[in-house]
């Protein structure tokens, strides 16, 4: 039976632990399959509609502000592919998903859709997020993800 695993990433030390943890648990293990997670930060407010901006001017600086942050946030994808490739973990079995933004307090329900969707059999969450401003993995989305998954076994790393 192959297991997956949704692996939820902000670049903060505890989710570079929570990769390094599973990464030397599962490196040698050819049923695993990893993805790599990551849910963009929260559209800053002025880019939001109700400013005296037009709306195609805000679409235009919002898909500017997306791909620039996509481009940003989503590069941490390549040292935590190392971290596993290092460790042995076929490539192969490594993928990676970078969601839109959206805004804090809804990260936790994204991670918990993906794993439905993706039919997870386990999520990984690092204990604390880079900072409890403006970044998703805080206590706040981790005992989120914690109390509202079923069916499914979630690893908390510190």
């Amino acid at each position: 039976m192959k297991a997956k695993i949704l692996l939820a990433l902000d670049g903060s030390d505890s989710s570079t632990k929570a990769a390094q943890y599973v990464a030397n648990l599962l490196a040698n293990q050819t049923d695993v399959t990893v993805n790599l997670f990551h849910v963009l930060s929260p559209i800053p407010p002025a880019m939001l509609e109700g400013g005296l901006q037009t709306t195609d001017e805000l679409h235009r600086q919002r898909t500017i502000w997306l791909k620039d942050e996509a481009e940003v946030e989503c590069s941490l994808f390549a040292p935590t592919r190392e971290i596993f490739e290092k460790a042995g973990f076929p490539a192969k079995q490594i993928q990676s998903k970078c969601l839109p933004s959206v805004n804090e307090p809804d990260v936790a329900h994204e991670i918990l859709k993906e794993c439905e969707q993706g039919d997870y059999d386990t999520v990984v969450v690092g204990r604390r997020g880079r900072s409890s401003v403006g970044k998703y993995l805080t206590g706040t989305v981790t005992e989120r993800v914690v109390r509202h998954s079923s069916a499914r076994a979630v690893w908390v790393i510190g």
